[in-house]
């Protein structure tokens, strides 16, 4: 019966990680601190010039940043309501879904059926754009 609810709440959790985008987040965050990288390494540019550049560079990461734990933050709060709603309406199983967050069957079978939703979901994608 646990596995309903947390399904769910994975399934939630993977919609907003797409919706919100945080995967190109976290890729435009290590983009930017590789090209932080090359700017240090240029022989090209002078040291007041690097200076500014990595300095830029630092603000744009930290904003960057700051978004990508603000969304991750919000994905929380909302799996947070989801679960106390859960809870309100089925008392009874407040200890089993806990007990499952950290059981590692539990873990495991969240995973693969997740990733067997977003398959079929991106299956399902592609053969609606045809």
């Amino acid at each position: 019966m646990i596995y309903v609810p947390l399904l769910l709440f994975c399934v939630v959790f993977f919609e907003l990680f797409v919706r919100l985008r945080i995967g190109s987040d976290a890729t435009a965050i290590i983009a930017r601190s590789r090209e932080s990288m090359r700017v240090l390494r240029s022989p090209d540019l002078g040291d007041d010039e690097k200076e500014r550049l990595v300095r830029q560079a630092s603000v744009d990461t930290s904003k960057a940043t700051a978004r990508f734990a603000a969304k991750f933050f919000g994905i929380g709060a909302i799996l947070y309501v989801l679960f106390e709603l859960t809870v309100l309406l089925l008392p009874d199983l407040e200890r089993p879904l806990v007990d499952g967050l950290v059981s590692p069957i539990v873990i495991a079978t969240l995973t693969a059926a997740t990733a067997l939703y977003a398959w079929t979901r991106t299956k399902i994608a592609v053969r609606l754009k045809k």
